[in-house]
């Protein structure tokens, strides 16, 4: 029996090196289809840097939440944070979209397991050794063949330290979150936009091997139609993507702005899937 605790003992006291890693992950609620709660990339925060928290949510399958600009359908996640005195949060960065289906409505929006992240600045330092509370009030929309919308409170206490070091299971999922983020094109590579009676047409400069199996505009605001077909064909110059006017886009718009999906990538050292465009657009 000794020799069996003997063996264990640095299992124990692995186990609680993991609690203690830990420490800093706020508590899961599980709320609906959905499960959530409060990370961090480090355990603690040091005390006059700034740092970075994600909202997690884990979504049951068949169901999602929505993106920022959400589309023909649905609302986008929010918060609203409740901060010690001294400390200031920015805004909220959302995953970049897929295309999900509120029953038989194409939308933007997110299914599975992702990270919001937010970043926080201290204006005034923190005691090394004390524990702030960071939380806020939460509120989504989920679906699948119905909605259901969703509040919760979260929250999250942090250790202040003179430095910190990063969580070895939450900083790779923040790394993989910052990688994935939507990127400008480069310089020498030109799209450009047009506007016609119904709709708009994107022009995409030439591309490296055949068709590519999907390309797809994500639009901000409701300038585009989400659950109208992307026509994808050749251009002149390379290949022209066919996007729908919405109803509700407003008059006067006088640029395309959102973001370009293709699923091989793009093509350059980093292959992003996800270009940032935001373009002028001239008249058919």
């Amino acid at each position: 029996m000794r020799q069996v605790i003997q063996l264990m003992r640095p299992l124990l006291l692995l186990a609680l090196c993991i609690g203690v890693a830990r420490a800093d992950t706020g508590k899961i609620r599980k709320i609906g289809p959905l499960e959530m709660g409060l990370v961090t990339e480090s355990m603690g925060v040091a005390h006059e840097k700034s740092f970075w928290l994600a909202w997690r949510i884990r979504r049951d399958n068949g169901w999602h939440t929505y993106w920022k600009f959400p589309g023909d359908v649905g609302v986008p996640p929010t918060v609203l944070w409740d901060l010690p005195a001294g400390l200031q949060a920015g805004e909220l960065v959302f995953p970049p979209p897929r295309k999900i289906m509120m029953a038989q409505v194409g939308a933007h929006g997110h299914t599975g397991e992702t990270l919001f992240l937010c970043k926080f600045e201290p204006k005034t330092p923190f005691r090394v050794g004390e524990t702030i509370r960071i939380q806020g009030q939460f509120s989504w929309l989920t679906c699948s063949q119905t909605c259901l919308p969703g509040y919760a409170d979260l929250s999250i206490e942090l250790k202040v330290r003179k430095s910190v070091s990063p969580d070895p299971m939450w900083k790779p999922r923040f790394d993989l979150f910052r990688e994935q983020q939507p990127v400008a094109p480069p310089k020498d590579w030109e799209p450009s936009a047009s506007s016609h009676s119904d709709g708009y047409v994107l022009s995409i400069p030439s591309l490296p091997g055949d068709q590519p199996s999907e390309v797809r505009f994500f639009g901000e605001g409701r300038m585009i139609r989400s659950n109208a077909p992307q026509i994808l064909r050749r251009g002149k110059q390379g290949w022209e993507l066919l996007l729908t006017q919405s109803p509700w886009a407003r008059k006067g718009l006088t640029h395309l702005s959102g973001l370009l999906y293709r699923r091989e990538g793009w093509g350059t050292e980093e292959n992003p899937s996800f270009y940032r465009l935001n373009l002028p657009l001239s008249k058919n």
